[in-house]
């Protein structure tokens, strides 16, 4: 039984991985794989086998990295790691600097790094460009709404930008 279970999980593996994911994918496997070890290495093999990654498909690259180096053991492999997922997110922005999920995606790794590594350095001009889109995921009003709650929770945010957050928070309350 388990092998006819890893035959099936192969065969949808290698035709998802075969293919582009398009951005609403992309996030519902984030967020799986946010809650889940087995959802995350299922993600990772996806995203890692599609042949020429788009900018998108590349950031969420990164992200698995990242969230694979609270599994990781030993300092120097972490480090590896934030290396790898600096790498994706990096290469990502270069190919689509306009994408603000990319640049919110950077930010989400950047805000969790120790400053002393000195690895955190396009926080300020990540949110200059999330705050430069404010339609950035009106396609998904939940997701939205998430990360202006994660925006405010970081405290990374200008006075001027909580203020923007907390005018979009009450507007988005209001409505629920």
């Amino acid at each position: 039984m388990k092998k006819l279970i890893w035959i099936l999980l192969s065969i949808l593996l290698s035709e998802a991985s075969a293919q582009s994911l398009n951005r609403h994918e992309l996030r519902m496997w984030y967020l799986a794989a946010a809650d889940r070890k087995t959802a995350l290495d299922s993600f990772t093999a996806i995203i890692q086998n599609i042949p020429s990654k788009t900018p998108i498909e590349e950031s969420y690259c990164g992200m698995c990295c990242a969230m694979h180096i609270a599994q990781t053991e030993g300092y120097w492999a972490k480090i590896k790691m934030v290396y790898d997922a600096k790498k994706y997110f990096n290469h990502a922005i270069e190919r689509d600097p306009d994408d603000t999920e990319l640049h919110f995606l950077r930010f989400l790794l950047e805000h969790f790094l120790p400053s002393f590594l000195g690895l955190n350095k396009h926080i300020t001009e990540d949110l200059k460009i999330v705050f430069a889109h404010p339609d950035f995921a009106d396609d998904d009003p939940l997701l939205k709404k998430q990360a202006m709650e994660f925006l405010r929770w970081t405290r990374r945010c200008s006075l001027e930008q909580t203020a923007i957050l907390d005018q979009q928070l009450n507007a988005i309350k209001k409505k629920e």
